[in-house]
């Protein structure tokens, strides 16, 4: 005897949106629905049932107390929600871009802590010194300590220098989380280029050490990069923009819409 297998809805990016945002429904406040389009309201057994645009499941829904407008806006008044792999594609890029908001924590931290140390660095030497030897000099202070003296060979300028640098990748990296967040195309490519510029690098340092976190670190960066060349179809790989439009078409549009009244109408 075969078991049945546990397989996931067709939407269910769909339905845990409409889980945590509420279902997108258009003309819940019209005061009247005769004539409406019926993929969007239909009236049975005076009970409103209203199509949700987005996971397509039809909702009862009451009549407005105060109505905000006459009639069901017109498929030409509505922008129609994503769904499908555009919704989960849009989830994973808001993924990407909180991955890219801690990045942007993490060098702000380090940028402050770096103009710190720059703009007090003849006192924190001497407090240093001073520390130092009281304990007893180099030869008997805590190993910990000395870990700091490397800190004050570098000079003041080299100390601002790399604030800067900081500072720009900062910016650059907030510029991805801003433009992934609302998922601009440029951002796509921004990101893709600026995580392939780093892998190089991070190759190097996993064959100077191995450790958990930088493994990890690379592994995420690589995913991400094959994630946007691949599923996102940058320079052309993949059917390129044409066939985004096309999925965009495929899922987003009215014939769709059309298409799931049959199999998903109220009894």
């Amino acid at each position: 005897m075969k078991r049945a297998r546990h397989s996931h809805p067709t939407n269910r990016y769909e339905l845990f949106t409409c889980g945590w945002q509420g279902h997108f429904l258009a003309g819940t406040d019209a005061a009247d629905v005769t004539g409406a389009d019926p993929v969007i309201v239909r009236e049975i057994d005076g009970v409103r049932w209203f199509h949700c645009l987005r996971c397509y499941c039809w909702v009862p829904v009451g009549y407005p107390e105060t109505p905000g407008r006459e009639t069901v806006p017109t498929r030409d008044e509505i922008d129609l929600p994503l769904r499908g792999k555009l919704l989960r594609d849009r989830y994973v890029l808001r993924l990407i871009a909180f991955d890219r908001a801690v990045h942007v924590v993490v060098l702000t931290v380090l940028a402050v802590i770096i103009f710190f140390l720059a703009g007090n660095h003849a006192a924190l030497q001497r407090d240093y010194t001073q520390i130092v030897n009281a304990f007893g000099g180099p030869s008997q202070a805590h190993p910990f300590l000395g870990q700091f003296k490397h800190l004050f060979k570098i000079s003041t300028l080299h100390l601002y220098e790399a604030g800067a640098v900081v500072v720009a990748y900062g910016l650059l990296e907030g510029t991805e989380m801003v433009g992934l967040w609302y998922a601009k195309r440029w951002a796509e490519y921004l990101t893709f280029v600026a995580t392939i510029a780093l892998i190089p690098f991070e190759v190097y340092e996993l064959t100077k050490s191995l450790s958990a976190l930088k493994l990890v670190t690379f592994l995420i960066n690589v995913a991400i990069a094959a994630y946007l060349l691949w599923s996102k179809r940058l320079f052309g790989l993949n059917g390129g923009q044409a066939a985004e439009n096309e999925r965009l078409h495929s899922a987003v549009s009215w014939e769709s819409v059309e298409k799931s009244v049959m199999s998903s109408l109220p009894v």
